[in-house]
């Protein structure tokens, strides 16, 4: 890639950059706050020099993602799958083998439809993949013993995240058990989170296809816990302090097909 290709972001890459949606990024674009060329595929470019402006008054967060995924929305078992490589189970499944859109509408058609259902919890409502495609608040659990950190988030409350909290790997069993997160922040730099065998135990957790966790560590202190990105799940870290606005970003870097 070219010097002078590498100063285009997608919107993805600039809506991860200044803490916000896609969307805004576009809209942005369109309302002239933001400068963007479409290329000919009908996708939108912006110059990296141009967010300059807009990083100051968003406050970017410091969020780096180990794996982006780019912009093209992502299938149930690209969504579910194990560091961007679908699972074995998924590869028997009629879903993906017809590349069907939505898993859940195949459900639908009856037990000989060929839906292996892996990775179906009780319900399509429980699952992390179509609580996101309908549209459904994302549940996202926070391991961390840092109460301000903790009452902070809290009173940054939003409608579209459904927080959990777990200040021990025995609480952050316990939530699992009961929301089922699609995501999880693990604190670092808490003695609760840095237990032995959490971070493990979270990302092979079977009850939790596909989940996606991003560690925090205090602002310049990520080469102290070196390389992370051992486990598949673990798709970044995030600098402390941070908020919900940074969590956001994170969720919005999995794109899907809403219904």
């Amino acid at each position: 890639m070219s010097n002078e290709s590498r100063k285009w972001l997608s919107t993805g890459q600039a809506a991860r950059m200044c803490a916000v949606t896609p969307a805004t990024i576009l809209n942005w674009i369109r309302n002239g706050r933001l400068e963007g060329i479409r290329t000919p595929g009908g996708h939108y470019r912006v110059k990296f020099e141009t967010l300059g402006p807009l990083l100051d008054q968003q406050k970017a967060p410091n969020l780096r993602l180990e794996r982006p995924t780019g912009e093209a929305p992502l299938r149930c078992w690209e969504y579910l799958s194990d560091g961007g490589v679908a699972r074995e189970e998924c590869m028997t499944c009629v879903v993906y083998r017809v590349r069907a859109s939505w898993c859940f509408q195949i459900a639908t058609l009856g037990i000989d439809s060929g839906h292996a259902r892996r990775f179906c919890p009780t319900s399509c409502d429980d699952c992390a993949y179509y609580r996101r495609v309908a549209g459904l608040p994302t549940n996202v659990l926070i391991v961390s013993s840092d109460t301000e950190l903790r009452e902070r988030l809290q009173d940054q409350a939003d409608e579209n995240i459904v927080l959990q909290f777990a200040r021990s790997a025995y609480e952050a069993s316990a939530a699992v058990e009961t929301s089922l997160p699609s995501f999880a922040v693990v604190d670092l730099e808490t003695t609760a989170a840095r237990e032995n065998g959490l971070l493990e135990s979270l990302c092979r957790d079977p009850r939790l296809p596909g989940l996606k966790t991003v560690v925090a560590v205090n602002r310049g202190r990520s080469k102290r816990w070196g390389n992370l990105n051992e486990s598949s799940s673990v798709v970044g870290r995030i600098e402390k302090p941070f908020d919900l606005a940074q969590i956001q970003a994170v969720i919005a870097s999995f794109p899907v097909e809403c219904v």
